[in-house]
Order: structure tokens, then C-alpha cells, then sequence
């Protein structure tokens, strides 16, 4: 097995990320400054010096948001509409949980009414997350950011016919209003020229319908001879599982939902394999997708979320593919990953794990979550080539 990367890799990143977060900090803390000075009529170095404790809540605040947001991980087999409330609720709490914890320390800090308290507070949290989503979205990735990284896997009894078999694996597109589909389009095209004999998405196209045929047709721009095969992740359920299958295959994409195709080749067969998201909802049928596979067959298995793992059946594969995590999306030099959504923790935020039955691939994902900023975490495409395991 080795491995190889092409395009920028962390480093040059982080030049970029420490002028964003410097900058942050001083607009924050400038508007901060401002709103105290305007809006409660504070000295200028009184306000400069709250201002500067507000930063300090800041952790606090998003961490207690993150918390919320996660929360459906821990409600597997609540129905949809559970979900979308607790989305909306955890949407809802971002924007109003800084203004009050915002407004509650400028009570404490001037002792005054805590009506006077609000406006302040709202002022401090609209300059926030209006002047931090403009450096954000300033100093996102860009394609040239984008990481190519390119693996040769030996696997057991690969026939030889497949010797050589090149897998472009996408994942995580999250079209969004950070991340639009002429941006998404883009960042595609970094692999335009990448030799390839079959391309899987392992889901998370988009959280919004008025983008996902886009999003789509920004996928079914690359081609290949095998044509392109995906599988839902965890977004386009709560999107409509119906209406994200329905645009993929207007655009050539085959979706496997619990469900196989067999690629033959020169007198020889791959199954490729793929089921539904297995994270909040449990909708993987590892049965169903492996019904009449036999067992002398190589499988690839494509899976959201590498949460498969868990599954005693998904040691039938040789290799699983899958996204998810996006790396953990910003990781901190020695401290790794903030956070990771995953039940298998930060140990598999992304990249290749030998398991005891064959491999697993995380994919960092093309895309992000809010906030739309990576931190020594590029975006990622992999072109996975198979090898023939000598006998």
C-alpha cells in the first residue's frame, strides 16, 4: 500500500488562517468596543476592556451550541419530523443563545437593568456574525486548496482484471449558501484531468433544495467509464431521501440504497455495495445491500458514515469508503480535531485504517458545515487505485 498527495497540503493554510483569526478577533473586539461606547455609553478604554471579556465567553457560548446542534446523534430512531425540530431548534439557538450570553454579561459587568442589557448584547452579536462570516467566507478554502490524495490498496483476491482499477472517491459537497455551486464546480475540476474507471459519492450533497439539482450536475461533470455510483448521507435524508435519489439519477448517478451492482470485467467481477447513512438514524441494511453476493466476491462497500465498522456484516468488505467527519474540520496543531462526529471518536476524523478484514478510507469531504472555514484540514478528493494481493 502507499500512498500520494497532490495539491496543497495544511502548511499553506495556516499563513492564511492566523490573518483570518487575528482579523476576527480585532473586528470583534473593535465592534465590541463600539456597541459598549454607542449603545451603553461606556469609556473608550472601559469598553475596549468588557469587550475583551466578551471574547473570552465566546468558547463557551459555541460550545454549548455544538453540544445542541449534536444532540440527534443521541436520538437514533426519532422519526424525521423530531429531527428537522431539533435542527431548527439548534439553528434558532445560535443565533440567540451569544445575544443572551452576550447581554447577561454586560448586566453583570455594568450591574445595571437588564433591559438596557439587551440592546447592547444584540448589537455586540449582529457586528459578530456579520463581521466574522465576511473574514469567513474571505478566507474559506479555495480549489486550489483542494488535496488530491491518491492511494494504491492491495487487496485479497481481487481478480486480475481489476488490477489497476481507479476509484474516484467524493464526498461531503454541502452545497450551501457558503459554498455555492459555481464555488462547488470549481473545486471539482481539481481532479478533472485524474484517470478514473468508476467515481462513488459517499453522500451529503446538499441541505438545500433550491440547490440540489446544481449540486448534482456539479458531481455528473466527472465522468468515467464505469459511470458514477452514490449513497445518501445524513443531509440529504433530512432533505428528502425521495428528491436527492431522484436528482442524482437525472443526472446518470446510480444511487445504492442497501443495494449492489456487479462490475465485470474481462471475465472478471467487483461488487461494489452501498447502504444508507448508519449515524442518527440507523438506516443501513447491510443484509439487503450484500443479498446474493457470493462469497468468493471482492466488496467495496460505500457508506456515509464510517460508523459501519460497527456492524458485524461489514467485515465482508474489503474495502469500505466513506466521509461523514470532514476531518473534524478545524484541528489544532497537537490537539487534533475540536470535534469529530463520529461514535468512533477522533482516532478516525479521516484517512486510511487497516482493518482486520481489509481497509477503511475517510474522506475529508469536498465541503463544510457552518462555520465554512478549515483549519489544517483541507478539502479532498482521493483516487483509489486497486491492487492484485499477490497469492
Amino acid at each position: 500500500m502507499s500512498e500520494r498527495t497532490r495539491g496543497s497540503a495544511a502548511p499553506p493554510l495556516t499563513g492564511r488562517v492566523l490573518v483570518a483569526s487575528l482579523l476576527f478577533l480585532a473586528w470583534m473586539e473593535a465592534g465590541y468596543a463600539a456597541a459598549l461606547v454607542g449603545a451603553a455609553h461606556q469609556p473608550v478604554a472601559m469598553a475596549l476592556w468588557q469587550g475583551a471579556l466578551c471574547l473570552v465567553a465566546i468558547p463557551a457560548l459555541l460550545l454549548a451550541v455544538v453540544k445542541f446542534v449534536a444532540l440527534p446523534k443521541h436520538f437514533p430512531r426519532l422519526p424525521k419530523s423530531a429531527l428537522n425540530v431539533l435542527w431548527m431548534l439548534g439553528t434558532v439557538s445560535e443565533l440567540v443563545l451569544p445575544w443572551l450570553g452576550w447581554s447577561t454579561l454586560l448586566w453583570l459587568l455594568n450591574g445595571g437593568v437588564w433591559a438596557s442589557a439587551l440592546g447592547p448584547g444584540g448589537a455586540l452579536a449582529a457586528f459578530s456574525y456579520l463581521t466574522g462570516l465576511a473574514i469567513l467566507l474571505r478566507f474559506g478554502p479555495r480549489p486550489r486548496d483542494v488535496q488530491v490524495t491518491r492511494l494504491d490498496l492491495l487487496l485479497p483476491n481481487l481478480p486480475a482484471a481489476f488490477d489497476g482499477y481507479r476509484i474516484l472517491h467524493i464526498s461531503d459537497l454541502h452545497a450551501s449558501l457558503y459554498l455555492s455551486v459555481a464555488r462547488l464546480r470549481a473545486r471539482l475540476a481539481v481532479a478533472a484531468d485524474e484517470p478514473r474507471d468508476l467515481v462513488v459519492f459517499t453522500g451529503d450533497l446538499t441541505s438545500d433544495l433550491p440547490r440540489l439539482d446544481g449540486a448534482a450536475a456539479a458531481l455528473a461533470g466527472l465522468t468515467a467509464p464505469g459511470g458514477a455510483l452514490a449513497v445518501l448521507g445524513n443531509h440529504d435524508n433530512w432533505l428528502s431521501a425521495r428528491e436527492v435519489q431522484e436528482a442524482l439519477r437525472r443526472r446518470g448517478i446510480r444511487p445504492l440504497v442497501n443495494a449492489h451492482v456487479v462490475i465485470a470485467r474481462n471475465g472478471g467481477k467487483l461488487v461494489i455495495a452501498g447502504v444508507d447513512n448508519p449515524a442518527y438514524a440507523n438506516r443501513d441494511d447491510l443484509a439487503a445491500a450484500l443479498e446474493g453476493v457470493g462469497e468468493e466476491e471482492v466488496v467495496i462497500l460505500l457508506c456515509h458514515a464510517p460508523e459501519i465498522i460497527l456492524r458485524p456484516r461489514a467485515a465482508r468488505a474489503a474495502l469500505i469508503l466513506s466521509g461523514h467527519t470532514h476531518g473534524g474540520q478545524i484541528v489544532l496543531p497537537l490537539l487534533g480535531p475540536l470535534y469529530v462526529p463520529s461514535r468512533l471518536g477522533r482516532r478516525y476524523a479521516s484517512g486510511l485504517h487497516q482493518l482486520d478484514h481489509g481497509w477503511l478510507y475517510i474522506n475529508r469531504g469536498l465541503g463544510e458545515i457552518f462555520p465554512p472555514l478549515r483549519v489544517l484540514c483541507p478539502p479532498e478528493i482521493a483516487v483509489v487505485t486497486l491492487r492484485r494481493a499477490a497469492d
